[in-house]
């Protein structure tokens, strides 16, 4: 289909249009949150985090890939993958921190210091930090190389944040994959899935847009190293 990644990305924003309504109209506060209003949050919140754990297992994923084979598809998926991952995860750190301030007050930064869930999930997010500004240099074999296995430790991170609010210190609630999740009323979970599906829908169409764009840099950069 000639437009099927055109109709993907008009999906998922129909989506997260029909998760904003169900958050803001359709359904109350939750009840095991104390912040009624910043509870609302909790739609694009969630969904956004698990998209930046999709697309920073992607890099690593990319990465190995690069390193074992030496493919250039998995070197641009890891680029382009580690891109995207620094979107989402700031959409997630940002909703998490205006969150965290109206349901349980304090400092931010001690917050962030003190709180595992928090604290790994930043690391994280400044690890891919470091790899899309490494990735700034002139495209070499060598540094290519570099940050595969840059992004390849990584991987240590995802499930270091993920796991953390279960096993380590942190305030951060356990919802998905929990008696809680379940236990969600039904309209709060289509908000919830909508907001998910919504997301991971943008992350494709933006993830193909950008692998078309990686494609067309490094025909330009061949071309003129051709011509000099």
């Amino acid at each position: 289909m000639k437009h099927s990644n055109e109709v993907i990305g008009a999906l998922g924003f129909l989506l997260v249009l029909g998760s904003i309504y169900f958050a803001l109209i359709e359904t109350g506060p939750a009840k095991f949150f104390t912040a009624p209003n910043a509870q609302k949050l909790f739609y694009l919140h969630v969904p956004s985090g698990l998209i930046t754990y999709l697309a920073f297992l992607m890099v690593a994923g990319g990465s190995l890939f690069f390193l074992y084979t030496g493919s250039e598809y998995g070197d641009k998926m890891a680029k382009s993958s580690a891109e995207l991952g620094i979107v989402f995860g700031f959409m997630s750190l940002a909703s998490g921190t205006f969150w965290m301030k109206a349901e349980w007050g304090g400092d931010i930064v001690s917050r962030f210091l003190t709180d595992m869930r928090l604290a790994t999930t930043l690391a994280m997010w400044l690890l891919y930090i470091a790899y899309f500004v490494y990735r700034r240099q002139p495209d070499t074999k060598q540094v290519r190389k570099n940050a595969a296995i840059l992004g390849l430790s990584g991987i240590l991170m995802v499930p270091l944040s993920y796991l953390s609010s279960r096993y380590l210190r942190s305030h951060h609630p356990v919802i998905v994959g929990t008696v809680e999740q379940d236990n969600l009323d039904p309209s709060l979970q289509v908000g919830l899935y909508m907001g998910l599906f919504g997301l991971l829908f943008i992350f494709i169409f933006l993830f193909k847009m950008r692998m078309k764009i990686e494609n067309l840099e490094r025909e330009i950069f061949k071309s003129k190293m051709e011509n000099l």
